[in-house]
Order: C-alpha cells, then structure tokens, then sequence
C-alpha cells in the first residue's frame, strides 16, 4: 500500500515538490540500507554454513571438546551447560519481570510522591534496556560470584563457611579393595584414622558396622566381611557430594552466577514487552470486570493477563532467544570455560556454554577449530530458530485459548 503524501498549503507548490522529493530520496536511502544489512547477513551465513556443515554430525553434537584434536571434538557439555543456564536464566527473570510489568501497568499510584518514584522506576528500566551486555557481567561478578565480599572467598578443594545441601563422607578402602562411606560430622576434619569400629555405608546405599583387623591378623574368608573390614589405624579422606541444588555463599563461578546474571540482561526486554502487551488490552475490558464487581487483583488475574498472554509469550521466548547466544556476560561471570568434559551436576557448578566455545574455537591457533566453531555456530543458530518456532506456536495456540474465551 502505497503512503500518502504529506500535504502542504496549494499555495506553495515548490515547497511541496521540494518535501516530496526528501521524502523520495529518504526512502531510497531506508531501502538501501535494509538491502545491505540482508546481503550482509546472508554473505555471513552462507559463509559459515560452507565452512561448517562439513563437520556437522551426531558424533559432533555428542562429543566433548578435545584439547589439539579438533577431529574428535564435539559440543555435547556446552549444549546441556547452555540449556540449563537459560532455565535458571528464565526462572529468574520471567516471574520477577512479568510481575514488575503488571504492578507498573495496572497499579500505578495516586499519591504524587509515589507517582513520582513509579515513573522514575519506569525511565530507568527503559534505559537499563540498552546498556550493553558485558557492563551486567560485571554486575553479575560482584554481585553473585563474591556478593561484594559479604561471604568471605570460595576455595576451591575446600569446603565453603556457608553452605546448603553438601553431604561430605569420608572414604576408606576394605581388604576387599572395594571402597565405602564413612560420614563425616566435622567438614574441617581432612582424615580420619579408623582405631575403632564405626558406622559406614555402600556407595550405592546400605549402612553396616566397619569391622577392624590388626595388620598381620588372618583376613576373614567371606567375601562379604572381607568388603565390610579394614586395618585398624586405616586412614580415610574427606569427599563431598553434591545434589543438584546444592548450594553456597558466595556463589562463585557456578552456573546460578551465570544464569542470574542472563536474568539481568533479559530482564527490561522483558518488563517492557509485557507493558506493551498489557497496555494493548482494551480499557472497556477493565470497565466490564470493575463494573460486574471484581477487585483490581480478580480483574487483572482474569481479564487482562490471559488477554495479554500471547505478547508476553513472545516477548519472554524471544528475550531468552537473546540469553542463549550472549557470550560477554558469560565470560565475565565463569571465564573461558571450554574443556568440561560433563554437563553441570549441581547448580554451583562450572560448565561451558555454546557462546564461550564458539569465541574460544575462533581464537585457537589451531585452524582445524575454527572449522567447528562455524559448526557450532550452525547448532546454534538451529536452538534460535527452534526457540522462535515455540515461540509462534506458543503464541498461535495462546491467541486460538484465549480468543475462545
């Protein structure tokens, strides 16, 4: 459709033909620019699917990166490492900024000195929407990794001061040359020497009495009290395990640091794509729910949030689309991560992530890897393109719920 033309007095024809042609020649100019950007981007992805696709396959994809052997590397523990700080990334920022968009939108203040505070709040979330990424990873290093040194320092090899979940045992090898668990009751104790019988447990579960046996002593026969004994005087060494929500102060290099801080940067997107969402609700909807006698509370709960699901759908997918290709904050929060050889086991542990990789394969002076950081530049691309695709799905069948209503 064509625009109209911008309407100036009969009486001024030159200036008419004058604003005619800037607006001609403005257009052209918008038009040239969006052109270059798409050749742009095209000679970009065309380049790195030529240079990637060659390498692309399921061993790739379910490897794990190789020091100096860039044939045998694969991306499997930055995909998980990257997934699972999305999910806390997403945790995070979805409840905090929905729930931030909805106060500011439907119970703004009448008081003047609060009205004043809401909209302060309101100018700085839109300025927070564009500083750059990496100035949140620093806020994200001194807020998550040290807590502005509130906890003290984490060691590694050493049990924190504050810690939640951690199970610590210490491990004692039989004269079956099997090893059990011994639980520990004093984290700063490094060894137990074993002079008495004590309680001890089966890696895979299962507590018994530890039998002692002076050393010299005939060895039980059974194989079962040879698996349950030890010499007297048996030294045992402190280990910790960890459940996935194990958790420590500070929080240090871990992933929580690293999806919290991605919490930051995704956070304004996603206050103010859910404002604009929000505020997209007809007000004659608001009336009919006030009219019939509902609270503020029972009117946004069931008029204007299932209203304004679909945007904020969107705008959340699309944010976290956003989180998952960022690499500054990342590398600011956990450094370069690239040779974890696992997925994340517990929250306070390290991992790489898919942004990392990519940046550390590109700088290696080895070229065998920037021909995989061209693959996995394309998996990468693929985890955008899927999230975009749930995203409209998600969207489609929100708006076809709701639409029913």
């Amino acid at each position: 459709m064509n625009q109209p033309e911008f309407q100036v007095p009969a009486s001024d024809p030159r200036r008419a033909k004058n604003r005619q042609a800037i607006s001609k020649i403005f257009r052209v100019a918008c038009m040239l620019v969006a052109v270059q950007a798409v050749v742009i981007l095209i000679v970009l992805l065309t380049t790195v699917f030529v240079r990637g696709v060659d390498q692309l396959s399921w061993d790739f994809l379910t490897g794990v990166h190789r020091d100096d052997n860039p044939d045998g590397s694969g991306l499997w523990p930055a995909i998980i490492g990257s997934i699972v700080i999305c999910l806390i990334c997403g945790a995070a920022a979805l409840p905090i900024g929905i729930g931030t968009a909805i106060f500011l939108e439907e119970f703004k203040p009448r008081n003047k000195t609060l009205r004043i505070l809401h909209n302060l709040v309101q100018l700085n979330i839109t300025n927070l929407a564009g500083v750059p990424s990496i100035v949140y990873g620093i806020l994200g290093l001194t807020a998550f990794v040290y807590m502005f040194g509130l906890f003290g320092t984490y060691e590694a090899n050493k049990a924190a001061e504050l810690e939640f979940g951690a199970q610590r045992y210490y491990q004692v090898r039989t004269l079956a040359k099997t090893f059990v668990w011994i639980p520990a009751t004093d984290k700063t104790v490094r060894v137990l020497r074993i002079e008495e019988p004590i309680t001890a447990r089966y890696p895979d579960g299962g507590d018994f009495k530890l039998n002692l046996i002076d050393r010299g002593a005939t060895k039980p026969s059974d194989p079962t009290v040879l698996g349950q004994t030890v010499y007297r005087g048996s030294k045992a060494s402190i280990f910790a395990k960890h459940p996935w929500h194990y958790l420590r102060l500070p929080f240090h290099k871990s992933v929580l640091s690293a999806g919290l801080t991605l919490a930051l940067v995704v956070l304004p997107i996603v206050i103010i794509s859910s404002q604009e969402s929000i505020r997209a609700v007809p007000d004659t909807m608001r009336d009919a729910g006030l009219g019939l006698g509902c609270t503020r509370w029972q009117m946004v709960r069931t008029i204007v949030l299932p209203a304004s699901i679909p945007g904020i759908m969107t705008g959340a997918i699309l944010a976290m689309s956003r989180a998952v290709g960022e690499a500054a904050p990342l590398l600011a929060v956990m450094g370069g991560v690239v040779g974890k050889r696992h997925a994340p086991e517990n929250l306070m542990d390290n991992a790489a992530a898919m942004p990392i990789t990519i940046y550390n394969w590109a700088r290696d002076d080895n070229p065998g890897f920037w021909e995989l950081s061209a693959t996995a530049i394309i998996v990468l691309l693929c985890l955008l393109l899927t999230m975009n695709s749930i995203a409209i799905l998600l969207r489609y069948w929100a708006e076809k719920k709701f639409a029913s209503r």
